[in-house]
């Protein structure tokens, strides 16, 4: 076993998933970025992280794919071979879908739901029989106040966020007797590429049956580009501070942002309604 915490973050090829793990390695963790195709796509960010290690910032590339199984169970494999432990995940690997909601293929909404969902899954899947093992860990997950709130012609990627939020609900009531927390990031603007890499809906022919609209669509896909906001810096700074909190005592979402803050009454009602619901069916 390592004498330092071991966090896998995926995703952190850039933006938030590349910040937090370099937060983390720089606050007393190893830190393993996983990075889809670190030999290609993804080689600069590789040979950045390479720098940092050579550096001594204890930090290394793991090739990491969540939308295959393969690829998540050799990434996990690695970090548990090379440290006999995992104390914390967060599943941050995303993308981004804008559009209007009849003009989305099942085949885009389901790539969609591959990484923000069934991708998590297989991560979560993957690292927790040596969580439950060691009975520790904490299980984060980078949602959006659009996992809460409808945001504007962006459906989709919201029902991929809620339903990551509902199953890292799920998780946190499960997983309570075996010492590992869940927590939910919930942040709002926060200036990363996934502005650029947005997704538009893919059935132009039915997209232009919309009119006016359409074109409203696009011109939105475009102003989002020049959109700023805090430094995905600031949130890994969030992140740390909830992992410095005893276990038991972190809360399940935090929100990030004054747009966010806005997610605030919306969580406290929901808790409120949950406590009352299994209440009623003694669960």
């Amino acid at each position: 076993m390592t004498a330092k915490r071991v966090a896998l973050v995926t995703g952190a090829s850039t933006g938030i998933g590349r910040s937090a793990a370099e937060a983390l390695a720089r606050n007393g963790y190893v830190a393993f970025a996983g990075m889809r195709d670190p030999e290609g796509k993804n080689r600069a960010a590789r040979d950045e992280v390479a720098g940092l290690s050579a550096a001594g910032v204890p930090i290394e590339a793991v090739a990491l794919d969540v939308t295959d199984d393969a690829s998540v169970a050799a990434a996990v494999a690695t970090v548990v071979e090379k440290t006999g432990q995992i104390d914390v995940v967060l599943n941050n690997a995303g993308n981004s879908l804008i559009g209007l909601t009849e003009c989305s293929s099942v085949d885009q909404l389901r790539r969609l739901f591959e990484t923000h969902v069934f991708g998590a899954q297989r991560v979560c899947r993957a690292v927790l029989p040596h969580m439950r093992r060691r009975k520790t860990g904490v299980l984060a997950f980078t949602s959006s106040m659009g996992g809460r709130i409808l945001m504007p012609r962006s459906a989709h990627y919201c029902a991929a966020k809620a339903a990551m939020e509902m199953m890292a609900e799920g998780y946190k009531i499960d997983l309570g007797s075996f010492g590992i927390d869940v927590v939910i990031l919930e942040p709002g603007l926060v200036q990363t590429k996934i502005f650029h890499n947005m997704w538009l809906h893919d059935d132009e022919a039915r997209a232009a049956e919309y009119g006016e609209l359409d074109g409203v669509i696009r011109a939105t896909l475009e102003a989002v580009k020049t959109l700023t906001g805090p430094d995905p810096a600031e949130l890994a700074g969030v992140l740390l501070k909830l992992l410095e909190m005893p276990h038991g005592q972190r809360p399940l979402r935090t929100t990030f942002g004054m747009d966010a803050a806005l997610v605030g009454p919306v969580n406290a009602a929901a808790d409120e309604a949950g406590r009352a619901l299994f209440a009623m069916y003694g669960a």
